[in-house]
């Protein structure tokens, strides 16, 4: 009897288009663990990726960075791979691997060839169901850590992103550190990284997503090792979005001012609707139009024309309780930044009192096609963006977006920029200055 079950109430199901090129199916074994399977024949390359439903925002009070810090131990010993093994074994196999933590998911991925790719399953289902946490492996570790808190400390734009960060979330997770503190670090031992894992790292909190030319046979590899591991009770706790309160969001304009590095740098962030709201896609446009590629407004005001600026950007993140629209500049030196400033915030409401051109709209959505098609050349991209849906929403998400992002036309991003970029409303500012005498 097959020990597989179809996900969700639709069984398998194949999702054709711009989203996902390629025939995607999906099952669910019966301890828990979601697959998906992209198949792909543009190259002879398999992408697995392992994503879990665990990130700072699920961190136990005094253990800040926690999941960060698990992250890191996850290549540091397990039952049959030794520290320092799994990096070795994969550079051996001609493969590469990788993780990140971000508020919302921990992920692992390795990229092998075709003929070579399940040894990542037994990678994965070794460290899930084996992980060691020796303490002078954790010892060790944390001193990287330490170290690399205080490298983001020393940089002006990874600083000023932290604290503007922490300004606009207030109590929220989103605003701590993903690092986390030295002082939680420090109390932070072997126990609890255990704790954690046994909490968190488990199949039925798990998502696998296989993306490339795996062959016949693949999900009898996942269900020969990842399939074989148990899901312990009790059963993960079930998290439930919870957007920040509106005491957590400043209330008005914030500004930040902080002498750091050589030359003045500006920071914008203005809070935004979660990844799944409907205003998220459309809002993703009308961040595009405003600050994406040479030809996007504020790119030919302040750098171009005006020179007021070296380079100008924006971008609108995708997460599970909130998001954030965040501008970034580097100034000109000897600019005024209260011009910059003043420039700035003319023309995001020039966005919200007069519709843009039709042309407009329409070149900042070729753009974001064109952005979507070649970010998505490589099955590894294709793997992740399908274990990001999947993981914090449903894999449908990836098709939604990108309609809400054709659909949307001037009245509609009028009325965004309306109600999403007034920095009056709620923003924090932040400016990094040259020191003093620099």
């Amino acid at each position: 009897m097959s020990r597989r079950h179809p996900a969700d109430s639709g069984g398998r199901q194949d999702f054709r288009g711009l989203a996902l090129p390629g025939r995607v199916r999906r099952e669910r074994l019966a301890n828990g663990l979601e697959v998906c399977l992209v198949e792909n024949h543009q190259a002879p390359l398999v992408t697995s990726v392992l994503y879990y439903r665990a990130g700072t925002r699920d961190e136990p009070a005094g253990h800040g960075g926690i999941a960060h810090f698990l992250e890191h131990m996850m290549f540091k010993g397990s039952a049959h791979f030794g520290p320092g093994e799994i990096d070795r074994r994969t550079q051996a196999l001609g493969g590469v691997n990788n993780a990140f933590t971000s508020h919302d998911t921990t992920a692992y991925h390795f990229n092998f060839a075709a003929d070579r790719w399940t040894e990542a399953l037994l990678v994965e289902a070794d460290r899930m169901a084996g992980l060691t946490l020796a303490a002078d492996e954790v010892a060790s570790e944390r001193q990287v850590i330490l170290e690399e808190i205080a490298m983001y400390a020393s940089e002006p734009w990874d600083s000023l992103e932290m604290e503007v960060q922490a300004g606009l979330f207030g109590g929220h997770p989103y605003g701590r550190p993903v690092l986390g503190t030295r002082e939680d670090l420090l109390a932070t031992g072997p126990e609890d990284l255990a704790d954690f894992h046994r909490r968190f790292y488990r199949p039925d909190n798990a998502v696998l997503v296989l993306a490339g030319e795996f062959g016949e046979g693949a999900l009898d590899e996942v269900e020969r090792t990842l399939g074989t591991i148990a899901a312990p009770p009790p059963a993960p706790v079930r998290r439930v979005a919870s957007p920040p309160r509106a005491g957590d969001l400043p209330a008005g304009l914030t500004r930040l001012v902080r002498r750091k590095g050589e030359v003045p740098r500006l920071l914008l962030a203005l809070p935004a609707p979660p990844a799944d709201h409907p205003d998220h896609p459309a809002l993703r446009l009308l961040v595009t139009l405003l600050g994406s590629g040479r030809s996007s407004r504020l790119q030919r005001a302040l750098v171009d024309e005006d020179q007021l600026c070296v380079w100008v950007s924006a971008d609108l993140t995708e997460s599970l309780d909130a998001s954030q629209i965040l501008i970034g500049a580097e100034v000109v030196p000897g600019v005024e930044t209260a011009r910059v400033e003043a420039d700035l915030f003319r023309h995001l409401a020039d966005l919200a009192r007069h519709p843009a051109p039709p042309e407009e709209v329409e070149r900042a959505k070729q753009i974001a096609r064109a952005d979507w098609v070649f970010g998505h050349e490589k099955v590894q991209q294709q793997a992740l963006s399908a274990g990001f849906a999947l993981t914090l929403f449903d894999l449908a998400y990836l098709e939604r977006h990108l309609a809400g992002i054709f659909a949307a036309g001037p009245e509609r991003l009028q009325a965004l920029a309306a109600e999403y970029l007034d920095p009056e409303k709620s923003a924090i500012l932040g400016w990094s200055l040259p020191r003093e005498g620099a």
